[in-house]
């Protein structure tokens, strides 16, 4: 009996946090990116889904991540996004240029990431970017930074949500929000990354440029 009142208690609390479709529904529909500007400038990593075990060992691994996006300067339609990375103490930084059309941000980083993001609703000062991505050759890419997993597939598709925010700190409420949001896009449970300040983040210039490309002649 004890259990059984648990479970339906745990049930009912479940079910009155959990959003309804009509309620996800403009969580998840995607905002114009006619005007990009609104993303540029530095940004802090703050919060992030992954539904990859491979992506979810590595945002374990992460310390901190803040990205800066700006306008490419030779393509009209594209942005330049350029990441500074922490893992186990060493700072990397990464630059992807993208493509933008309707509301999608399209690019890839060397010929191991391809990807597709969306920018959804948010709190204040805060980007959402719901991503689709294919990586290959992540054995090798576990390899370079160290992270002690095993990854078989040469190719695989994954879907990805991050929170990002212009401060270095989340409040509670819109973490839960977050929560709720990301919910409705499938994901469950606690975050892959939540960053936690004790780590701080990576100086400008500090980090090694990484240049993602695995030679795949034989």
């Amino acid at each position: 009996m004890c259990l059984r009142g648990l479970l339906l208690v745990s049930g009912l609390f479940l079910s009155s946090w959990a959003l309804t479709p009509e309620e996800c529904q403009p969580l998840v529909t995607p905002l114009s990116l006619a005007d990009p500007s609104m993303m540029y400038n530095r940004s802090h990593f703050l919060v992030g889904y992954s539904d990859s075990a491979a992506f979810g060992a590595i945002m374990k691994h992460m310390e901190s991540s803040w990205w800066n996006i700006s306008p490419s300067p030779s393509d009209p339609k594209g942005i330049v996004l350029v990441h500074d990375d922490k893992l186990n103490g060493v700072c990397m930084s990464t630059t992807a240029n993208l493509t933008i059309e309707s509301d999608t941000a399209s690019g890839s980083v060397g010929n191991i990431f391809s990807s597709t993001f969306h920018l959804l609703p948010g709190c204040d000062g805060c980007l959402v970017l719901s991503m689709n991505t294919t990586a290959k050759h992540m054995d090798t890419v576990v390899k370079l930074l160290k992270i002690n997993i095993t990854v078989t597939a040469e190719e695989f598709n994954l879907r990805s949500v991050y929170l990002l925010g212009r401060e270095e700190t989340l409040k509670d409420s819109d973490f839960e929000d977050f929560k709720k949001q990301a919910s409705c896009l499938g994901f469950s449970g606690e975050p892959q990354f939540i960053y936690d300040s004790k780590n701080g983040f990576c100086a400008e210039g500090e980090s090694v440029k990484l240049e993602l490309n695995v030679d795949v002649d034989e």
